[in-house]
Protein backbone atom coordinates (compact mmCIF):
# COMPACT_ATOMS: atom_id res chain seq x y z
CA UNK A 1 0.00 0.00 0.00
CA UNK A 2 2.91 2.19 1.11
CA UNK A 3 4.69 1.93 -2.62
CA UNK A 4 1.23 2.25 -4.37
CA UNK A 5 1.04 6.12 -2.46
CA UNK A 6 4.82 6.77 -3.12
CA UNK A 7 4.03 5.83 -6.47
CA UNK A 8 1.07 8.07 -7.58
CA UNK A 9 3.16 11.23 -5.23
CA UNK A 10 5.56 10.65 -7.76
CA UNK A 11 3.52 10.35 -10.33
CA UNK A 12 1.67 13.75 -9.42
CA UNK A 13 4.70 15.54 -9.18
CA UNK A 14 5.92 14.76 -12.67
CA UNK A 15 2.34 15.49 -14.35
CA UNK A 16 2.10 19.26 -12.04
CA UNK A 17 6.30 19.77 -13.31
CA UNK A 18 5.07 19.24 -16.92
CA UNK A 19 2.01 21.48 -16.64
CA UNK A 20 3.82 24.01 -15.09
CA UNK A 21 6.42 23.51 -17.84
CA UNK A 22 4.37 23.85 -20.18
CA UNK A 23 2.97 26.86 -18.78
CA UNK A 24 5.72 28.76 -18.83
CA UNK A 25 6.70 28.10 -22.11
CA UNK A 26 3.36 29.22 -23.92
CA UNK A 27 3.65 32.10 -22.00
CA UNK A 28 7.16 33.17 -22.93
CA UNK A 29 6.43 32.11 -26.55
CA UNK A 30 3.23 33.84 -26.47
CA UNK A 31 4.00 36.92 -24.85
CA UNK A 32 8.05 37.14 -25.68
CA UNK A 33 8.87 39.26 -22.93
CA UNK A 34 11.74 41.68 -24.15
CA UNK A 35 11.71 39.74 -27.47
CA UNK A 36 14.25 37.44 -25.86
CA UNK A 37 12.21 33.81 -26.20
CA UNK A 38 11.67 32.23 -29.49
CA UNK A 39 11.68 29.01 -30.79
CA UNK A 40 15.58 28.77 -31.08
CA UNK A 41 16.18 29.71 -27.29
CA UNK A 42 13.88 26.99 -26.36
CA UNK A 43 15.88 24.25 -28.67
CA UNK A 44 18.98 25.73 -27.16
CA UNK A 45 17.41 25.24 -23.56
CA UNK A 46 16.47 21.73 -23.87
CA UNK A 47 19.71 20.49 -26.15
CA UNK A 48 17.27 19.67 -28.49
CA UNK A 49 18.23 19.45 -32.73
CA UNK A 50 16.45 21.09 -35.14
CA UNK A 51 17.57 20.01 -39.17
CA UNK A 52 16.08 23.40 -40.09
CA UNK A 53 18.39 25.49 -37.90
CA UNK A 54 21.43 24.05 -38.90
CA UNK A 55 21.56 25.86 -41.92
CA UNK A 56 21.88 29.04 -39.92
CA UNK A 57 25.63 27.78 -40.08
CA UNK A 58 25.98 28.81 -43.78
CA UNK A 59 25.87 31.69 -45.88
CA UNK A 60 22.84 31.39 -47.79
CA UNK A 61 20.15 28.47 -47.58
CA UNK A 62 16.79 28.23 -49.76
CA UNK A 63 13.64 26.42 -47.55
CA UNK A 64 11.21 24.49 -49.00
CA UNK A 65 8.94 24.62 -46.24
CA UNK A 66 6.61 21.31 -46.13
CA UNK A 67 2.76 23.00 -46.21
CA UNK A 68 1.39 20.41 -48.16
CA UNK A 69 0.17 20.79 -51.83
CA UNK A 70 0.94 24.69 -51.72
CA UNK A 71 4.34 26.78 -51.80
CA UNK A 72 6.35 28.70 -49.54
CA UNK A 73 9.77 29.15 -50.07
CA UNK A 74 12.27 31.46 -47.42
CA UNK A 75 15.59 31.98 -48.85
CA UNK A 76 17.88 33.74 -46.56
CA UNK A 77 21.35 35.43 -47.35
CA UNK A 78 23.98 37.18 -44.62
CA UNK A 79 20.92 39.20 -42.77
CA UNK A 80 18.87 39.45 -46.11
CA UNK A 81 15.77 37.50 -45.84
CA UNK A 82 13.18 36.48 -48.96
CA UNK A 83 9.88 35.13 -49.21
CA UNK A 84 8.30 33.43 -52.02
CA UNK A 85 4.43 32.34 -51.45
CA UNK A 86 2.99 31.60 -48.31
CA UNK A 87 0.98 28.29 -48.22
CA UNK A 88 -2.73 27.61 -48.23
CA UNK A 89 -5.16 28.82 -45.87
CA UNK A 90 -5.81 25.43 -43.56
CA UNK A 91 -1.89 25.92 -42.56
CA UNK A 92 -2.29 29.64 -42.52
CA UNK A 93 0.03 29.91 -39.37
CA UNK A 94 2.99 27.61 -40.51
CA UNK A 95 4.77 29.49 -42.71
CA UNK A 96 4.56 32.63 -40.03
CA UNK A 97 5.90 29.96 -37.40
CA UNK A 98 8.84 29.07 -39.64
CA UNK A 99 9.92 32.70 -39.96
CA UNK A 100 9.78 33.07 -36.40
CA UNK A 101 11.71 30.03 -35.89
CA UNK A 102 14.37 31.48 -37.79
CA UNK A 103 14.76 34.61 -35.94
CA UNK A 104 12.88 36.33 -38.85
CA UNK A 105 11.26 39.58 -38.38
CA UNK A 106 11.99 41.56 -41.44
CA UNK A 107 11.29 40.68 -45.06
CA UNK A 108 13.72 42.20 -47.92
CA UNK A 109 11.22 40.74 -50.42
CA UNK A 110 7.46 38.85 -50.29
CA UNK A 111 6.81 37.56 -53.60
CA UNK A 112 3.24 36.35 -54.46
CA UNK A 113 3.98 34.38 -57.37
CA UNK A 114 -0.19 34.39 -58.04
CA UNK A 115 -3.57 34.91 -56.19
CA UNK A 116 -4.08 31.06 -55.94
CA UNK A 117 -4.80 30.13 -52.29
CA UNK A 118 -2.49 27.66 -51.73
CA UNK A 119 0.25 30.62 -52.77
CA UNK A 120 -1.38 33.54 -50.77
CA UNK A 121 -3.43 31.34 -48.12
CA UNK A 122 -0.77 32.58 -45.07
CA UNK A 123 -0.27 35.62 -46.94
CA UNK A 124 -2.27 38.01 -44.89
CA UNK A 125 -0.93 36.48 -41.70
CA UNK A 126 2.88 37.17 -43.19
CA UNK A 127 2.24 40.79 -44.00
CA UNK A 128 0.88 41.59 -40.70
CA UNK A 129 3.32 39.73 -38.04
CA UNK A 130 6.46 40.75 -40.46
CA UNK A 131 8.16 44.19 -41.63
CA UNK A 132 8.15 43.50 -45.14
CA UNK A 133 10.25 46.10 -47.81
CA UNK A 134 9.29 45.15 -50.75
CA UNK A 135 6.11 43.13 -52.16
CA UNK A 136 5.66 41.70 -55.67
CA UNK A 137 2.48 40.01 -57.29
CA UNK A 138 1.71 39.73 -61.05
CA UNK A 139 -0.85 41.70 -62.90
CA UNK A 140 -3.78 39.55 -62.89
CA UNK A 141 -7.28 40.03 -64.62
CA UNK A 142 -10.15 40.75 -62.44
CA UNK A 143 -11.75 38.10 -63.83
CA UNK A 144 -9.30 35.44 -62.84
CA UNK A 145 -9.16 35.73 -59.49
CA UNK A 146 -11.12 33.88 -57.57
CA UNK A 147 -11.64 36.91 -54.88
CA UNK A 148 -11.45 33.97 -52.44
CA UNK A 149 -11.46 35.24 -48.29
CA UNK A 150 -7.60 35.07 -48.46
CA UNK A 151 -7.23 37.25 -51.41
CA UNK A 152 -9.14 39.77 -49.48
CA UNK A 153 -7.00 39.38 -46.20
CA UNK A 154 -4.01 39.84 -48.25
CA UNK A 155 -5.09 43.15 -49.62
CA UNK A 156 -6.42 43.86 -46.04
CA UNK A 157 -2.80 43.54 -44.94
CA UNK A 158 -1.75 45.05 -47.65
CA UNK A 159 -3.31 48.47 -47.05
CA UNK A 160 -3.37 48.09 -43.16
CA UNK A 161 -0.02 48.08 -43.66
CA UNK A 162 0.56 50.21 -46.20
CA UNK A 163 2.61 48.32 -48.44
CA UNK A 164 3.30 48.86 -52.35
CA UNK A 165 2.61 46.22 -54.64
CA UNK A 166 4.37 46.05 -57.51
CA UNK A 167 4.23 44.04 -60.56
CA UNK A 168 7.71 43.29 -61.93
CA UNK A 169 8.31 43.51 -66.02
CA UNK A 170 10.16 40.77 -67.15
CA UNK A 171 13.77 41.18 -67.68
CA UNK A 172 14.27 43.18 -64.50
CA UNK A 173 17.44 42.27 -62.60
CA UNK A 174 17.72 43.49 -59.12
CA UNK A 175 19.42 41.95 -55.86
CA UNK A 176 18.78 41.80 -52.66
CA UNK A 177 22.03 42.13 -50.75
CA UNK A 178 24.25 39.16 -52.37
CA UNK A 179 21.17 37.44 -53.68
CA UNK A 180 21.00 38.43 -57.43
CA UNK A 181 17.32 37.86 -58.90
CA UNK A 182 16.44 37.97 -62.56
CA UNK A 183 12.36 38.13 -63.51
CA UNK A 184 11.85 36.43 -66.16
CA UNK A 185 7.56 35.72 -66.21
CA UNK A 186 4.89 36.11 -66.70
CA UNK A 187 5.45 37.45 -70.61
CA UNK A 188 1.93 38.13 -70.85
CA UNK A 189 -1.16 38.68 -69.66
CA UNK A 190 -2.71 35.10 -69.65
CA UNK A 191 -6.47 34.09 -69.03
CA UNK A 192 -5.63 31.84 -65.85
CA UNK A 193 -4.63 32.63 -62.71
CA UNK A 194 -1.63 29.84 -63.30
CA UNK A 195 0.28 30.85 -66.49
CA UNK A 196 0.04 34.78 -64.84
CA UNK A 197 2.67 33.15 -61.88
CA UNK A 198 6.04 35.30 -61.49
CA UNK A 199 8.79 33.35 -62.60
CA UNK A 200 11.77 34.12 -61.34
CA UNK A 201 15.74 32.49 -61.31
CA UNK A 202 17.56 33.27 -58.41
CA UNK A 203 21.81 33.35 -57.68
CA UNK A 204 24.29 33.27 -55.03
CA UNK A 205 27.68 33.16 -56.29
CA UNK A 206 27.43 30.18 -58.28
CA UNK A 207 24.56 28.30 -57.37
CA UNK A 208 20.93 29.39 -59.41
CA UNK A 209 17.41 28.48 -58.58
CA UNK A 210 14.88 28.50 -60.99
CA UNK A 211 11.10 29.21 -59.39
CA UNK A 212 8.30 28.46 -61.88
CA UNK A 213 5.29 29.23 -59.60
CA UNK A 214 2.37 27.39 -61.19
CA UNK A 215 3.06 28.06 -64.47
CA UNK A 216 1.97 25.99 -67.21
CA UNK A 217 3.28 24.97 -70.84
CA UNK A 218 1.77 27.67 -72.54
CA UNK A 219 4.09 30.03 -70.14
CA UNK A 220 6.95 27.32 -70.19
CA UNK A 221 7.27 28.03 -73.97
CA UNK A 222 6.71 31.59 -73.71
CA UNK A 223 9.50 31.94 -71.66
CA UNK A 224 11.58 29.76 -74.04
CA UNK A 225 10.92 31.89 -76.49
CA UNK A 226 12.10 34.84 -74.82
CA UNK A 227 15.47 33.66 -75.31
CA UNK A 228 16.96 34.26 -71.24
CA UNK A 229 19.69 31.76 -69.74
CA UNK A 230 17.33 29.67 -67.98
CA UNK A 231 20.01 27.25 -66.92
CA UNK A 232 19.88 26.51 -63.30
CA UNK A 233 21.09 23.82 -60.62
CA UNK A 234 17.71 23.92 -59.33
CA UNK A 235 14.09 23.77 -60.50
CA UNK A 236 11.34 24.47 -58.31
CA UNK A 237 9.26 22.12 -60.03
CA UNK A 238 5.89 24.36 -61.49
CA UNK A 239 2.18 23.36 -60.25
CA UNK A 240 3.30 20.91 -57.86
CA UNK A 241 4.51 18.21 -60.62
CA UNK A 242 1.28 18.64 -62.51
CA UNK A 243 1.46 16.86 -65.83
CA UNK A 244 0.82 20.60 -67.36
CA UNK A 245 3.91 21.61 -66.62
CA UNK A 246 7.68 20.89 -66.51
CA UNK A 247 7.49 20.27 -70.39
CA UNK A 248 10.53 17.88 -72.04
CA UNK A 249 11.46 21.33 -73.69
CA UNK A 250 11.64 23.22 -70.37
CA UNK A 251 13.80 20.68 -69.00
CA UNK A 252 15.95 20.39 -71.68
CA UNK A 253 17.00 24.52 -71.39
CA UNK A 254 17.33 24.70 -67.45
CA UNK A 255 19.17 20.96 -67.19
CA UNK A 256 18.78 21.00 -63.34
CA UNK A 257 20.78 18.68 -61.43
CA UNK A 258 18.37 18.83 -58.63
CA UNK A 259 14.53 19.56 -58.58
CA UNK A 260 12.32 20.20 -55.66
CA UNK A 261 8.23 19.41 -55.68
CA UNK A 262 6.13 21.20 -52.86
CA UNK A 263 3.47 18.60 -53.00
CA UNK A 264 1.07 16.81 -50.37
CA UNK A 265 -1.80 14.39 -50.24
CA UNK A 266 -3.96 15.36 -53.44
CA UNK A 267 -7.00 13.98 -55.01
CA UNK A 268 -5.05 14.64 -58.14
CA UNK A 269 -2.36 11.91 -56.91
CA UNK A 270 0.63 14.77 -57.48
CA UNK A 271 2.99 14.69 -58.84
CA UNK A 272 2.42 12.82 -61.58
CA UNK A 273 4.39 9.95 -63.11
CA UNK A 274 5.02 11.43 -66.30
CA UNK A 275 6.85 14.32 -64.43
CA UNK A 276 8.79 12.23 -62.40
CA UNK A 277 9.80 10.06 -65.66
CA UNK A 278 10.73 13.33 -67.74
CA UNK A 279 12.74 14.18 -64.69
CA UNK A 280 14.61 11.15 -64.02
CA UNK A 281 15.70 10.36 -67.52
CA UNK A 282 17.56 13.27 -67.33
CA UNK A 283 19.28 11.78 -64.25
CA UNK A 284 17.73 14.95 -62.48
CA UNK A 285 17.77 13.66 -58.35
CA UNK A 286 14.59 14.62 -57.02
CA UNK A 287 13.39 15.73 -53.23
CA UNK A 288 9.39 15.91 -52.60
CA UNK A 289 8.50 18.01 -49.44
CA UNK A 290 5.83 15.11 -49.00
CA UNK A 291 8.40 12.54 -48.17
CA UNK A 292 10.94 14.28 -47.23
CA UNK A 293 9.28 17.06 -45.83
CA UNK A 294 11.09 20.72 -44.92
CA UNK A 295 14.12 20.68 -47.69
CA UNK A 296 16.66 22.87 -47.59
CA UNK A 297 19.69 24.22 -49.89
CA UNK A 298 22.39 25.75 -47.99
CA UNK A 299 25.30 26.91 -49.28
CA UNK A 300 28.58 28.99 -48.73
CA UNK A 301 28.33 30.24 -52.92
CA UNK A 302 30.30 27.07 -54.04
CA UNK A 303 27.93 23.73 -54.24
CA UNK A 304 24.75 22.97 -52.32
CA UNK A 305 24.45 20.93 -48.96
CA UNK A 306 20.58 19.67 -48.59
CA UNK A 307 19.08 19.40 -45.41
CA UNK A 308 16.30 17.32 -44.86
CA UNK A 309 14.24 15.70 -41.83
CA UNK A 310 15.63 12.73 -43.17
CA UNK A 311 19.46 13.51 -43.44
CA UNK A 312 22.35 15.91 -44.95
CA UNK A 313 23.28 15.12 -48.40
CA UNK A 314 26.00 16.75 -50.34
CA UNK A 315 25.47 17.80 -53.62
CA UNK A 316 29.11 16.47 -54.39
CA UNK A 317 28.74 12.82 -53.79
CA UNK A 318 26.16 10.17 -55.72
CA UNK A 319 22.70 10.41 -53.82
Amino acid sequence: MESNQKAKIKRAWWIGIALTLVIVLSALFTFRPFGMVGWREIFSFFGLSDHTISSQDYDFSVHFIDVGKADSIFITCKGKNILIDAGDVDLYARTAEYLEKQGVSRLDLVVATHPDQDHIGGMANVLLDFEVEQFLMPYVPEETISNSLSFQKMVYALEAKQIAQISPTPGTSFAIGEVQIQILGPQKVYEDSNNNSIILKLSYQEDSFLFMGDAEGEAENDLLSAGYDLHADVLKVGHHGSDTSTTPELLESVQPRVAVISVGEDRNNLPKQEVLQRLQDLGVWIWRTDQDGTVIAASYGQGLTWITERGTYDETIDY
